[in-house]
This record gives structure tokens, C-alpha cells and sequence, in this order.
């Protein structure tokens, strides 16, 4: 697939299902485990960060075993600077999350016809990061600002500005933030603690929440 197709179709997937999953672990062990549950799940999105030890290693192996038939999509995100971002494309990143608004990070995800998420929290960041080519921005770290309350503000005066919704929350506050205007939500360990101990359950929940339709 080339790079334009690459970027749309991550972009319809995200549209589809509006979760990106973000593994975050201490070890490429514990990450590869909570990879492949999160990809067996039927979310789309998959989100390796750079905080993972080994972690463009891993997004080889994910792709390389993954399925021809496949509707899922793996990224790398804690890409914060330009070499990040062409060790992430290298590795096969189809799509690029920044925790920052970074100006090289978007010319290489640019160059690459990869799909952006890019990283902000003021209004003026908000601005810049479309400005640089974000395909979505994702506004965190969210709880520790006032929540949906912020975002809601926020989305006020950029109210035609796609935003998604970070920074550590529960699957049960995702009706809120998308009430306040998030239109996807990146995630972490909460998508794997359902209370029941069934995760897939868990995640099919937050699926339905994030669309709307539970």
C-alpha cells in the first residue's frame, strides 16, 4: 500500500474505531503479551510508545506476523523528536503519535504520507499542531487539567478542530470526554481491566461507548 493510502485508510480505521490502544510497559515482554490481547480484541489501532524497551523491534515483529487479511493498524508514539520519527518509520510505523507539538516530527510523518496524532494542550498549541499537517490532535494530559471541563472550554473557540482525548482515564468516563467533544480517545490499561476479568468484554464496551451506540 503506498503512503497516501497508508494515511487514509489509518484515518477511516480511526473513524471506525475511535481508540487507539497505547502500550506502555516496562519490558518488550509485558508489551508484546499486551499487544497481541489488544489486537486479538477487535480494536484497530495499536500504539506502541518509545517508553518500551526494544520498542521499534516489536513493531517489526507485530507486522511481520501480522495477517494479509488484517483491519488492524500499528503505530509508535513518545515521538517527540525527528530521529524518533524516522526510527518509527523505518520499523513500519503506519502512524505517528507525538506527546508534543514538534515541527520535525510533522515533516517526517508528512514526508512519509503517515497518518499524525499530535500532541497538545493550549489553544495555541491546539492551533499549531494543525497547522503543522496533525490529522487529529490529541489533547492530554486532560485529567490533570480539569477533564472534560478543559476540553470543553477549549473546544469552544475550536470547535472544527478534530481532537482526541489522553491522559488517563477510565472506560467509564469515556461518554463524558465525548460528550465534551473528544471524537476518539487514546487508552492504555484501562482497556485490559474489566471488572469481570474478561478483557475482550471490557473492550467491546469501549468500543460501543466511543462510537455512541451502547
Amino acid at each position: 500500500m503506498i503512503a497516501t493510502e497508508t494515511r487514509t485508510t489509518v484515518g477511516s480505521s480511526l473513524a471506525r474505531s475511535p481508540i487507539i490502544a497505547v502500550v506502555r510497559t516496562d519490558t518488550i515482554e509485558a508489551a508484546r503479551e499486551q499487544s497481541h490481547a489488544l489486537l486479538d480484541s477487535g480494536l484497530e489501532l495499536l500504539e506502541i510508545t518509545f517508553t518500551v524497551p526494544g520498542a521499534s523491534s516489536l513493531v517489526r515483529e507485530l507486522l511481520e506476523a501480522r495477517s494479509d487479511d488484517s483491519s488492524t493498524w500499528i503505530g509508535m508514539g513518545s515521538v517527540s523528536t525527528r530521529a524518533r520519527a524516522e526510527e518509527a518509520l523505518a520499523a513500519g510505523s503506519e502512524f505517528i503519535v507525538s506527546p508534543n507539538v514538534a515541527p520535525d516530527v510533522a515533516a517526517a510523518a508528512r514526508e512519509a504520507g503517515r497518518f499524525l496524532v499530535m500532541g497538545a494542550l493550549t489553544p495555541t498549541e491546539i492551533v499549531s499542531a494543525i497547522e503543522l499537517g496533525a490529522d487529529i490532535v490529541k489533547v492530554y494530559p486532560l485529567p490533570a487539567v480539569g477533564g472534560t471541563g478543559y476540553l470543553e472550554v477549549v473546544r469552544g473557540p475550536l470547535f472544527d478542530v478534530d481532537m482526541l482525548a489522553a491522559g488517563g482515564f477510565g472506560v467509564d468516563e469515556i461518554p463524558s470526554y465525548r460528550a465534551a467533544g473528544a471524537i476518539a480517545f487514546g487508552m492504555a490499561a484501562p482497556l485490559l481491566l474489566g471488572t469481570d476479568g474478561n478483557s475482550n468484554a471490557n473492550i467491546d464496551r469501549a468500543l460501543r461507548l466511543a462510537r455512541g451506540t451502547a
